[in-house]
């Protein structure tokens, strides 16, 4: 699944740059991701896209982005309990 501009290629610089930071950091083998990325082109023209390890079922990643929605929210108001 892949919304960016440069497709498969993108795709692949992506995965093997979160695969080698996960090893780095010794946190195991990436099974899959998804990235939610906002851009700035040289004319200021802002897009968003979204990108995702190959493979992955459109549900699987609304999922995996739904969760770090959840997470978010959960953070953000403990946050607001705190202050």
């Amino acid at each position: 699944m892949t919304d960016e501009p440069d497709g498969a290629d993108m795709r692949d610089a992506l995965n093997a740059a979160i695969a080698e930071v996960v090893r780095e950091k010794e946190h195991g083998l990436v099974t899959k991701w998804v990235a939610l990325v906002e851009s700035i082109d040289e004319d200021g023209e802002r897009g968003m896209w979204t990108c995702a390890s190959d493979g992955i079922k459109r549900w699987e990643s609304m999922g995996m982005l739904r969760y770090a929605l959840t997470l978010d929210e959960a953070h953000a108001a403990r946050a607001d309990m705190d202050e």
